[in-house]
């Protein structure tokens, strides 16, 4: 029979993808851990793991034997955790991936009230899956989520505005309309916004469409922001990531009437019956902050 410790020790190897790390995290031997996972092969006829002299990585049957490990690791958690002290502390480490570093601030008053959290933090603007990124909670803004085999919670919704500093609209002119944008440099969000057509959509649902050749591309809201602040020309940005800027009048918000979209952000994970007290305590936090993106 197939003991289950020897299955969590695989799902380490898995997460850690290297029997050194996987064997320090459990306080074993390396030759112990490669020996456990080569009886599990064997024992499930199975090759589990690609093994190189420099790399090590999951097969398919690997990957959806991790999956089940960790699966049954989750729930032993979870069963552990109901049993403990209701007033228990929310401890432990978050593997978060978020779309922008605007949000630095409230995780870090996150932090200072549960000081025995961690965070692990992956910032991509890409869709990055969930299981392949070991994330325990994506942050995504979207008007339509693309997997249906995850759990969602909206936290709130930001505005999407068109920006420039007036120090470069000193110097192109003022817009007043959408064919004004042509004049300008386009700084576009790859990812998002694409690098053909400039979309427009006004609080009323109403779409207008310009082809446009950005003069950047990037791939990050970040970076999208720090070209623009650089005079180099207009974006289209999130609202939650322009307020200090905004208010102080260091970037200046053009078309209003024509660009107003309201976009929901959520936190999306994989299955809410077995999220840790630190998961849950995260996303209630970030729902009591709705307010912070807009």
């Amino acid at each position: 029979m197939i003991s289950l410790d020897d299955m969590m020790v695989f799902a380490k190897v898995a997460e850690r993808q290297s029997f050194t790390q996987a064997a320090d995290d459990l306080g074993i031997g390396k030759a112990r851990v490669s020996q456990i996972v080569s009886k599990l092969e064997l024992s499930l006829n199975t090759r589990l793991l690609h093994r190189t002299t420099r790399s090590l990585s999951l097969t398919d049957a690997g990957l959806r034997y991790y999956e089940k490990c960790k699966l049954i690791g989750d729930i032993a958690s979870e069963a552990n955790a109901e049993t403990q002290d209701a007033n228990q502390i929310p401890s432990g480490t978050i593997r978060l991936s978020t779309p922008t570093s605007a949000l630095v601030e409230i995780l870090s008053e996150f932090l200072h009230l549960y000081p025995e959290i961690k965070l692990d933090i992956i910032e991509s603007d890409s869709y990055s899956n969930l299981i392949e990124s070991r994330c325990d909670i994506a942050l995504r803004a979207s008007s339509a989520l693309e997997d249906s085999s995850l759990y969602a919670v909206k936290l709130g919704c930001f505005r999407d505005m068109i920006c420039a500093t007036p120090t470069y609209l000193s110097k192109v002119g003022t817009v007043s309309k959408p064919e004004d944008l042509l004049q300008l440099d386009w700084i576009t969000h790859h990812i998002v916004h694409g690098d053909k057509q400039l979309m427009m959509t006004d609080s009323q649902g109403n779409v207008t469409r310009i082809a446009h050749s950005p003069k950047v591309r990037v791939r990050t809201a970040a970076t999208v922001k720090a070209f623009v602040l650089n005079h180099l020309g207009f974006a289209i940005m999130p609202s939650f990531m322009m307020k200090e800027e905004l208010a102080r009048g260091d970037l200046v918000r053009l078309l209003p009437d024509v660009h107003d979209l309201e976009i929901p952000i959520y936190a999306v994970y994989q299955e809410k019956a077995l999220m840790p007290l630190r998961v849950r305590t995260l996303i209630e936090f970030l729902k009591q902050k709705a307010n912070a993106f807009y």
